[in-house]
């Protein structure tokens, strides 16, 4: 009778050990990183929790606490509109009093954007947008920059006019007719035309 109550008082010693160190009731955040996200719609789940997570979050934490020596398993539920995004280190064993291995890194994908050109009979004529250029030879009918991001604001400018002609964009804001402005859409866009005509 004796040796029933010490054990009786020994596991409940075990018990209150157990919960003081996490190994029962949650008490660890499940969280990670998030790279590269411009575009909402990324909802993150693991074990039945949905987790939104906003363009431009650098990270993330679920709100359900795990216990030690949980498992959980980091996937995504849906995939932000115009990116695609994976996990890395998204799933394991709960070890420690935090969890944020967990690694999402997005990639937003692009589309080309393609404008057309009348008028050009001559060489010479450099377009612009950021750090990128394309120079259409004499007789080309079109422009285009092959890769833009879904979404993103572009703005195309004339660097050079071609030889003995003077190019203006199709509407746009400024003066001289020298760039245009717009969004890139979910596909590939057109940009405004270009009108070279002689000077």
């Amino acid at each position: 009778m004796k040796n029933l109550y010490l054990r009786s008082m020994l596991a409940a010693a075990c018990a209150v050990t157990l919960a003081a160190c996490g190994g029962s009731g949650g008490n660890l955040y499940l969280s990670g990183q998030v790279y590269a996200l411009a575009k909402d719609g990324l909802i993150l789940l693991n074990n039945g929790e949905s987790l939104p997570v906003p363009a431009g979050q650098t990270q993330f934490v679920f709100t359900k606490l795990i216990k030690t020596d949980d498992r959980y398993d980091i996937t995504i539920a849906q995939q932000p509109k115009g990116a695609v995004c994976s996990i890395a280190n998204g799933s394991g064993k709960a070890t420690s009093y935090s969890v944020n291995t967990a690694v999402v890194s997005c990639t937003t994908n692009t589309y080309p954007l393609k404008g057309t050109i009348t008028g050009l009979t001559a060489g010479g004529l450099r377009l612009v947008m950021g750090p990128y250029g394309t120079s259409p030879l004499a007789g080309i009918t079109s422009y285009e920059f092959a890769t833009v991001a879904d979404g993103a604001p572009y703005s195309i400018s004339i660097l050079t006019q071609p030889t003995g002609l003077k190019c203006r964009f199709q509407g746009s804001t400024s003066a001289d007719g020298s760039d245009t402005v717009g969004t890139m859409g979910s596909a590939a866009t057109t940009a405004a035309t270009l009108d070279c005509t002689p000077q």
